[in-house]
Protein backbone atom coordinates (compact mmCIF):
# COMPACT_ATOMS: atom_id res chain seq x y z
CA UNK A 1 0.00 0.00 0.00
CA UNK A 2 1.45 3.36 -0.95
CA UNK A 3 1.22 6.24 1.40
CA UNK A 4 0.19 9.54 -0.07
CA UNK A 5 1.57 12.80 1.10
CA UNK A 6 -0.75 14.74 3.37
CA UNK A 7 -2.58 17.43 1.46
CA UNK A 8 -1.85 20.94 2.56
CA UNK A 9 -4.71 23.06 3.69
CA UNK A 10 -6.21 25.28 0.98
CA UNK A 11 -6.05 28.94 1.93
CA UNK A 12 -9.35 30.83 1.78
CA UNK A 13 -7.94 33.19 -0.84
CA UNK A 14 -6.84 30.26 -3.03
CA UNK A 15 -10.30 28.69 -2.74
CA UNK A 16 -11.85 32.03 -3.70
CA UNK A 17 -9.56 32.32 -6.74
CA UNK A 18 -10.32 28.73 -7.78
CA UNK A 19 -14.12 29.01 -7.55
CA UNK A 20 -14.25 32.53 -8.98
CA UNK A 21 -12.12 31.49 -11.95
CA UNK A 22 -14.32 28.41 -12.45
CA UNK A 23 -17.44 30.62 -12.37
CA UNK A 24 -15.92 32.96 -14.98
CA UNK A 25 -15.11 29.99 -17.21
CA UNK A 26 -18.63 28.58 -16.92
CA UNK A 27 -20.17 32.04 -17.39
CA UNK A 28 -18.13 32.68 -20.52
CA UNK A 29 -19.00 29.26 -21.91
CA UNK A 30 -22.71 29.86 -21.35
CA UNK A 31 -22.56 33.42 -22.71
CA UNK A 32 -20.73 32.21 -25.82
CA UNK A 33 -23.56 29.72 -26.41
CA UNK A 34 -25.74 32.47 -27.85
CA UNK A 35 -28.20 30.03 -29.39
CA UNK A 36 -28.71 28.46 -25.96
CA UNK A 37 -29.04 31.66 -23.93
CA UNK A 38 -30.79 34.02 -26.31
CA UNK A 39 -30.06 37.72 -26.49
CA UNK A 40 -31.32 38.73 -23.03
CA UNK A 41 -29.26 36.27 -20.98
CA UNK A 42 -26.29 36.72 -23.35
CA UNK A 43 -26.22 40.48 -22.79
CA UNK A 44 -26.71 40.41 -19.02
CA UNK A 45 -24.18 37.63 -18.62
CA UNK A 46 -21.75 39.57 -20.81
CA UNK A 47 -22.07 42.63 -18.58
CA UNK A 48 -21.62 40.44 -15.48
CA UNK A 49 -18.51 38.91 -17.07
CA UNK A 50 -17.13 42.41 -17.68
CA UNK A 51 -17.53 43.17 -13.96
CA UNK A 52 -16.05 39.76 -13.10
CA UNK A 53 -13.06 40.48 -15.37
CA UNK A 54 -12.38 43.73 -13.49
CA UNK A 55 -12.65 41.91 -10.17
CA UNK A 56 -10.42 39.08 -11.44
CA UNK A 57 -7.70 41.55 -12.43
CA UNK A 58 -8.05 43.32 -9.09
CA UNK A 59 -7.75 40.03 -7.18
CA UNK A 60 -4.64 39.09 -9.18
CA UNK A 61 -3.01 42.51 -9.39
CA UNK A 62 -0.10 41.37 -7.21
CA UNK A 63 0.60 38.59 -9.75
CA UNK A 64 0.46 41.12 -12.61
CA UNK A 65 2.98 43.40 -10.91
CA UNK A 66 5.27 40.54 -9.82
CA UNK A 67 5.25 38.84 -13.24
CA UNK A 68 5.70 42.09 -15.14
CA UNK A 69 8.79 42.77 -13.02
CA UNK A 70 10.18 39.34 -13.94
CA UNK A 71 9.79 39.83 -17.69
CA UNK A 72 13.38 41.04 -17.98
CA UNK A 73 14.63 37.73 -16.60
CA UNK A 74 15.21 34.82 -18.96
CA UNK A 75 12.39 32.61 -17.60
CA UNK A 76 10.29 31.67 -20.64
CA UNK A 77 7.06 30.38 -19.05
CA UNK A 78 6.43 33.64 -17.21
CA UNK A 79 6.74 35.57 -20.46
CA UNK A 80 4.40 33.25 -22.33
CA UNK A 81 1.78 33.27 -19.58
CA UNK A 82 2.05 37.07 -19.34
CA UNK A 83 1.62 37.49 -23.11
CA UNK A 84 -1.35 35.09 -23.27
CA UNK A 85 -2.97 36.86 -20.31
CA UNK A 86 -2.40 40.26 -21.93
CA UNK A 87 -3.92 39.05 -25.20
CA UNK A 88 -6.84 37.53 -23.29
CA UNK A 89 -7.38 40.75 -21.34
CA UNK A 90 -7.32 42.77 -24.56
CA UNK A 91 -9.72 40.40 -26.38
CA UNK A 92 -12.16 40.10 -23.47
CA UNK A 93 -12.16 43.85 -22.84
CA UNK A 94 -12.93 44.55 -26.49
CA UNK A 95 -15.54 41.79 -26.51
CA UNK A 96 -17.36 43.24 -23.49
CA UNK A 97 -17.00 46.84 -24.72
CA UNK A 98 -18.26 46.04 -28.21
CA UNK A 99 -21.07 43.97 -26.71
CA UNK A 100 -22.14 46.95 -24.64
CA UNK A 101 -22.00 49.21 -27.69
CA UNK A 102 -24.32 46.90 -29.67
CA UNK A 103 -26.60 46.03 -26.74
CA UNK A 104 -30.23 45.76 -27.77
CA UNK A 105 -31.77 44.64 -24.46
CA UNK A 106 -29.66 45.10 -21.31
CA UNK A 107 -28.71 48.76 -21.64
CA UNK A 108 -32.17 49.89 -22.82
CA UNK A 109 -33.52 48.17 -19.68
CA UNK A 110 -31.19 50.47 -17.72
CA UNK A 111 -32.47 53.42 -19.79
CA UNK A 112 -29.11 53.76 -21.55
CA UNK A 113 -29.16 54.02 -25.31
CA UNK A 114 -25.87 53.22 -27.02
CA UNK A 115 -27.05 50.67 -29.57
CA UNK A 116 -24.97 51.27 -32.65
CA UNK A 117 -26.13 49.98 -36.00
CA UNK A 118 -22.58 49.94 -37.33
CA UNK A 119 -21.59 46.48 -38.62
CA UNK A 120 -18.01 47.21 -37.50
CA UNK A 121 -18.99 46.72 -33.84
CA UNK A 122 -20.92 43.52 -34.60
CA UNK A 123 -17.86 42.12 -36.38
CA UNK A 124 -15.54 43.34 -33.62
CA UNK A 125 -17.73 41.62 -31.02
CA UNK A 126 -17.81 38.35 -32.95
CA UNK A 127 -14.07 38.41 -33.71
CA UNK A 128 -13.02 39.19 -30.13
CA UNK A 129 -15.37 36.50 -28.80
CA UNK A 130 -13.75 33.98 -31.13
CA UNK A 131 -10.22 35.11 -30.20
CA UNK A 132 -11.20 34.78 -26.53
CA UNK A 133 -12.58 31.32 -27.22
CA UNK A 134 -9.18 30.35 -28.61
CA UNK A 135 -7.16 31.94 -25.81
CA UNK A 136 -9.14 30.61 -22.82
CA UNK A 137 -8.01 26.98 -23.31
CA UNK A 138 -4.41 28.18 -23.73
CA UNK A 139 -4.73 30.19 -20.51
CA UNK A 140 -6.14 27.14 -18.71
CA UNK A 141 -3.41 24.87 -20.11
CA UNK A 142 -0.64 27.24 -19.01
CA UNK A 143 -2.10 27.37 -15.49
CA UNK A 144 -3.04 23.68 -15.39
CA UNK A 145 -0.58 22.68 -12.65
CA UNK A 146 -2.05 25.30 -10.32
CA UNK A 147 -5.64 24.38 -11.27
CA UNK A 148 -5.10 20.64 -10.82
CA UNK A 149 -3.19 21.09 -7.56
CA UNK A 150 -5.81 23.33 -6.00
CA UNK A 151 -8.68 21.18 -7.30
CA UNK A 152 -7.09 18.06 -5.83
CA UNK A 153 -6.76 19.73 -2.43
CA UNK A 154 -10.21 21.37 -2.50
CA UNK A 155 -12.05 18.18 -3.45
CA UNK A 156 -9.94 15.96 -1.16
CA UNK A 157 -10.92 18.08 1.83
CA UNK A 158 -14.58 17.75 0.93
CA UNK A 159 -14.31 13.99 0.53
CA UNK A 160 -13.03 13.56 4.10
Amino acid sequence: MSESLPLRRVAARTRLDFWFDAAILVGYTVAYSYGFTGVVIHEWLGIALGVALLLHITLHWDWVVRTTGRLLRPRGPDKLIWLVNLALLFAMTLCVASGILISRVALPELRISLALDDPFWDRAHTLTAEVTLGLVPVHVALRWRWIAGVARRVFARRAR
